[in-house]
């Protein structure tokens, strides 16, 4: 009998294809991580299975919680993450895509380890967010909704303009709570209380007049439905598939100048 399994140390070139794939770290949630992998097949609007992009994604999800390890100071999660990432780049990918938010604070140090380009998906929503308003000179108003160390921290600080009242700043403690409850929901599999929420929370926080909500957390982008179609709403889950595809379009080595562009 034939053995037709090939037995090798490391994927063959014909597996991989001749360019190096994207590599996601993953499970951070494991719905959030699903979330992004669907958003990335549906915006990438090829015809046959061949021309889909070509990903390693490895979801081991046994990393710390992000947002507590951020609050007390630890890199815990940042080393796993890295982790993660290092057996990536050995896989052959080329660049690497973190679909969560609040790993992104520690995007710098990411960025310094790695050999492979790090996607960085809140440097991108970032420049999206700014371009949106044009040529307009007023200062955008935002509001992000996500983890208590994304929104303490000022994940997205270069976009937030506090200057909502003093109302806004009574309200702001309650916001994060809520948005805190809801990712525990959507961690725990309360999927469909966390969708009511999430729309109470997003009316509560236009009733501040912002010109934009991010939702700065990817298990809020998982459960966001039809709110990521409104106008007001900036999902960085969409962003970081967008720019996804525009690195693998482009080609790995002209990705600088495409993140570039994108990013001014």
């Amino acid at each position: 009998m034939v053995d037709l399994i090939p037995r090798r140390n490391s994927p063959s070139p014909g597996l991989l294809g001749q360019r190096k794939p994207l590599g996601v770290v993953g499970g951070m949630g494991s719905l959030a991580t699903a979330k992004f992998l669907e958003v990335l097949a549906r915006k990438s609007r090829v015809e046959r299975d061949q021309d889909h992009i070509p990903f390693v994604c490895l979801s081991a999800p046994n990393i710390p919680d992000r947002s507590q390890a951020i609050l007390i100071g630890s890199d815990a999660p940042l080393r796993q993450i890295l982790e993660r990432a290092y057996w990536l780049e050995k896989a052959g990918c080329g660049a690497i895509a973190i679909p969560c938010n609040t790993a992104h604070l520690w995007a710098t140090e990411i960025k310094q380890a790695l050999s492979a380009q790090l996607i960085d998906m809140v440097e991108i929503t970032r420049q999206v967010v700014e371009d949106s308003r044009g040529s307009e000179a007023r200062t955008l108003r935002s509001i992000s909704l996500g983890t208590s160390a994304s929104m303490q921290h000022g994940l997205y600080a270069g976009l937030n303009n506090n200057n909502f009242g003093k109302q806004f700043s009574r309200s702001l403690t309650e916001l994060q709570h809520e948005a805190v409850r809801i990712i525990t929901d959507v961690k725990s599999g309360n999927v469909i209380d966390a969708q009511d929420k999430l729309t109470r929370l997003v009316h509560a926080a236009r009733s501040f007049d912002p010109d934009k909500i991010i939702l700065a957390c990817s298990e809020l982008s998982a459960i966001c439905g039809d709110l990521a179609d409104d106008n007001d709403i900036v999902d960085p889950i969409n962003i970081l598939a967008d720019a996804c595809i525009d690195w693998w379009t482009a080609g790995s080595h002209a990705f600088g100048h495409v993140g570039q562009a994108i990013m001014g």
